[in-house]
Parts: C-alpha cells; sequence; structure tokens
C-alpha cells in the first residue's frame, strides 16, 4: 500500500479572496480557503495551497507548487521555477 500524502503546513500562507478574479502580487505562499470559486491571474512567489471542496483557474504565475487537497483545478498559467 501507497503511504497517504498530506498537505504541508501552510497556516502562514496569505489568503486570497473566495470568488473573483485575484490580479495581485503575493510575496511567498498563498491558499485557497475551501469552498472558494477563483481565478487566479497575479503572481505568486511561492506554492499556492487549494483547500478541499474549491473550483480554481490558475492563469497567471505560480513560481513554487500548486498542492491541490481535492479541490477542481485547472492550469493553464506558468507553475513552477
Amino acid at each position: 500500500m501507497g503511504k497517504e500524502r498530506s498537505m504541508p503546513d501552510y497556516s502562514n500562507a496569505q489568503e486570497l479572496p473566495t470568488s473573483g478574479i485575484f490580479k495581485g502580487m503575493i510575496d511567498g505562499n498563498a491558499r485557497v480557503k475551501s469552498g472558494s470559486n477563483l481565478e487566479v491571474r497575479g503572481m505568486i512567489d511561492g506554492d499556492l495551497f487549494i483547500e478541499a471542496g474549491s473550483k480554481v483557474l490558475v492563469s497567471g504565475m505560480v513560481e513554487g507548487r500548486v498542492m491541490n487537497d481535492g479541490s477542481d483545478v485547472e492550469l493553464k498559467g506558468m507553475i513552477g521555477r
């Protein structure tokens, strides 16, 4: 049996809006709260953590990783370094 992966601790990550379009810049890690419906067009200079039960379109830039905890996530932007 394989090991179950768990999300890393992202409690200090900046929280993004729960709906609409995010067009700003985050210097560090960011998170999308559970139940959000969001498009990320901005730039995140770190990891993006997406909690379960969200719908997220990433069309912007994430310098780090996109960590998905069971949400509907579409990646169209630039991911990774």
